[in-house]
């Protein structure tokens, strides 16, 4: 709601509303976002999201897996669980962004049929785990003045350059299409990992 009034939208009642956008499974509207695996509406568009963060929020759309880890770093806990194979996060504020877009579109045509939405790049548990520990450190150096020439250099991400796992990611080419017939630039994720984790970090407590 916060996104879409900056854009300069207002928000009704859903009698008096030109455009219905219904967040969760279960629901209908003319825009509907629902998890990965949720039964789809019959109308309109809808929007199935995948591994999203959602800072300060550790339940529901997929997000608790990636909390998760941060709490592993945190807590160094040898037993925690990482999850197998490859995710494709994506930061809250590229979907409602995006979201946005679609919404506001001039066109009702744009809202019509099904858009997978989540990250470009696959990333396994191992590679959160491993961004999750730089960052995690350098805090630690700071809070206890234990930096080193090393630990103020500029740390490349531990895992680029490596081989991106055999993973199938959900069609994105709809979305992106969708996107820039709506009049934006596509589907072009902008949030960073590092921001991603440095934001979990610090409302992880």
């Amino acid at each position: 709601m916060d996104r879409l009034v900056r854009a300069g939208a207002t928000i009704s009642n859903r009698e008096d509303a030109e455009v219905v956008v219904y967040l969760g499974p279960g629901g209908d509207g003319d825009v509907v976002v629902a998890p990965d695996g949720a039964t789809q509406s019959d109308s309109g568009l809808n929007v199935v999201l995948t591994d999203v963060i959602i800072p300060g929020w550790d339940s529901g759309w997929g997000n608790e897996d990636f909390v998760g880890l941060v709490h592993l770093v945190k807590n160094e806990d040898p037993h925690a669980a990482v999850y197998q194979g490859a995710r494709h996060w994506v930061h809250v504020r590229d979907v409602t962004d995006a979201l946005c877009t679609l919404v506001l579109a001039e066109s009702s045509e744009i809202r019509q049929g099904t858009v997978n939405m989540c990250g470009r790049r696959p990333w396994t548990g191992d590679d959160v785990l491993d961004e999750a520990r730089v960052l995690w450190n350098r805090y630690n150096d700071a809070l206890n003045h234990t930096h080193s020439v090393e630990s103020l250099s500029s740390i490349p991400s531990p895992v680029r350059g490596k081989s991106t796992v055999d993973v199938t990611r959900p069609d994105l080419g709809p979305l992106h299409s969708a996107l820039i017939s709506s009049g934006g630039e596509g589907w072009h994720p902008l949030v960073a990992m590092r921001t991603s984790l440095m934001e979990v970090i610090a409302l992880s407590e």
